[in-house]
């Protein structure tokens, strides 16, 4: 009889090690959830002046393509063009929370895997270079 107790007492403590594991488990995704929320509302703080600073330059870029002289229409097109594109990723910012850019960046990635891993080894390269200048 007591090896019968010995097996139930086992199945007892293999419960409660389940039930603890279980617990801990659900504090960290409980934790990972408030630092994910966290970190979209500090996000979705910002959003205003990041679109602000956008479409500040989109307009400064549309005044020096006004004041570009004659002769230099191709530069002050494309200075149009820039500023444009500027203004729409004002917009977009201006119109769509973390979640909704989260979303996009990941359908951009599936969708063109090879670029996204280019661009994100530029941009990396691009960041390093700009914290270790030696000027």
């Amino acid at each position: 009889m007591a090896h019968d107790s010995g097996t139930y007492l086992g199945g007892d403590v293999g419960d409660a090690g389940e039930s603890t594991l279980e617990e801990v488990a659900g504090s960290i995704r409980d934790k990972g959830n408030e630092i994910r929320r966290k970190a979209a509302d500090r996000l979705d703080d910002g959003r205003a002046a990041a679109a602000d600073g956008l479409k500040g330059a989109a307009r400064g870029l549309h005044k020096r393509a006004d004041a570009v002289v004659t002769g230099a229409e191709r530069v002050s097109a494309a200075t149009h063009k820039v500023a444009e594109r500027f203004e729409s990723a004002s917009k977009y910012v201006r119109d769509n929370d973390s979640r909704d850019m989260l979303y996009d960046v990941e359908a951009m990635v599936r969708k063109h895997p090879t670029r996204s891993i280019v661009a994100a080894l530029a941009v990396g390269y691009l960041a390093g270079r700009a914290f270790t200048r030696d000027d």
